[in-house]
């Protein structure tokens, strides 16, 4: 390795073990970080120039890094709805919120700077090694020191390995792949958009741990081989992942994906997830009783929006909530009364004998626009598959820990089989 990247790692190593080993408290838990990872990303400026950095920008590569981070967010998300959410561990006022700011943008910016530095420099016969030993570089130091000093019981280092160090392992694979095909701001897109929603979102998924190590580290490694098969073949070979005539054979059996292709599919994805919360103003509904029969089945799904209680009137079908009750009801307006100077709204079932008991107006959500037959049933298959594999994962976290192993070896062996220029040319070298 050449001084000038030598001295960048050390400098890594150096802050990392002066962060590891002196933790003050108060304030400057936050300002010594910050100040250290400001002075990585001012050396890794200095040794190469910015000038230079810029000539690494992809905007392809940038904005599938940015839509895998957002897959992976969503991901956690719509499996928290089977399994809850809870609250930020971090303060939201605006001072804390400042301060979280400059503390984690500041070690995102400085590590993903001497990431791509790093990994920019290694030499191109090498670059397959380059990349595993950087990834494995900076999982390392993604965790304090006294993480690995205080590895307790058995399953405690388990738990350990599934659910922080794979998982971590698989994103500083795609971080490092990333930093060599689109720079740091390939890197920061990725890495930066995942902190940032941990950072500043006050209510985050809280899925078990088995769950939540399979997304974050199945996802990453999707990504990975998405970028590797979107890229461009020669600019794999201009980086030395493939040879040229490896580049020329890949270029005629495959076309090159579309970034606005995935762009359509997060989008999707977007508006599937948070559509089914009602943020949007709509509300997709699947219907699981026969309380509805005719007008709705089981499996219907029911779209609602959001409407204001004095537009509605007897012979709609509305959707509101009962006390005590986790699930809305969606039924049909009987009868509208006042009593008190309160409106009261009487519901029923079309195939139930008796009425409801009388709703509020702030008990109302919307009312029904739109129904689509038995479309529902997917939905309601796929969550009790997912209830189902949530509860056997939770019940079994030896399991889980050997399926989330199995999984990454599988998709590591897939990137070897069936797109193995990469890896089959580090074998025939290290053969030499």
């Amino acid at each position: 390795m050449s001084p000038k990247p030598l001295f960048t790692l050390i400098s890594v190593i150096v802050v990392y073990t002066l962060l590891s080993l002196y933790r003050p408290g108060g304030l400057m838990a936050y300002v010594l970080p910050a100040i250290c990872w400001s002075l990585i990303a001012l050396i890794t400026l200095y040794t190469y120039g910015l000038e230079k950095i810029r000539t690494w920008f992809s905007k392809s590569v940038t904005i599938m890094a940015a839509l895998t981070a957002t897959l992976q967010i969503f991901a956690l998300i719509f499996v928290s709805f089977f399994t809850g959410f809870g609250r930020s561990p971090y303060a939201f006022t605006p001072t804390a919120i400042t301060i979280n700011i400059i503390y984690f943008s500041s070690a995102l910016i400085g590590i993903e700077l001497s990431r791509a530095y790093l990994i920019k420099s290694c030499p191109k016969r090498k670059i397959i090694g380059g990349i595993a030993l950087t990834a494995l570089f900076y999982t390392f130091i993604s965790f304090p020191l006294t993480k690995f000093l205080t590895l307790g019981a058995p399953a405690d280092t388990a738990e350990f390995l599934g659910s922080d160090l794979l998982p971590a392992l698989a994103q500083s694979l795609l971080a490092t792949y990333l930093a060599l095909l689109g720079g740091p701001t390939a890197s920061i897109a990725y890495l930066g958009t995942l902190q940032a929603f941990e950072w500043l979102c006050p209510i985050l998924p809280n899925p078990p741990w088995a769950i939540k190590a399979l997304i974050t580290a199945l996802i990453p490694i999707m990504g990975f081989l998405t970028v590797n098969q979107t890229v461009s073949p020669f600019k794999l070979m201009r980086f030395g992942i493939v040879s040229r005539s490896e580049a020329t054979g890949r270029t005629r059996k495959t076309k090159k994906s579309s970034p606005l292709s995935w762009m359509t599919i997060a989008i999707i994805a977007l508006i599937l997830v948070w559509g089914s919360t009602g943020l949007l103003g709509f509300q997709p509904n699947i219907i699981a009783s026969g309380s509805m029969r005719p007008t709705l089945d089981v499996g219907d799904i029911a779209v609602t929006v959001q409407t204001s209680p004095d537009k509605i009137m007897v012979g709609d079908i509305i959707q509101y909530w009962r006390q005590g009750e986790t699930t809305p009801t969606i039924h049909r307006v009987i009868e509208i009364y006042k009593s008190g100077g309160t409106t009261y709204f009487v519901t029923k079932g079309d195939a139930n004998n008796a009425p409801d008991d009388p709703i509020t107006p702030t008990q109302t959500v919307g009312k029904l626009v739109i129904t689509i037959p038995k479309l529902g049933w997917a939905s309601i298959y796929l969550k009790t598959f997912t209830v189902n594999v949530w509860t056997f994962f939770t019940n079994n976290p030896a399991i889980a820990y050997t399926t989330i192993t199995l999984a990454s070896a599988i998709s590591i062996y897939g990137t070897h089989r069936h797109r193995n220029q990469p890896f089959r040319k580090l074998g025939r070298r290290l053969g030499r």
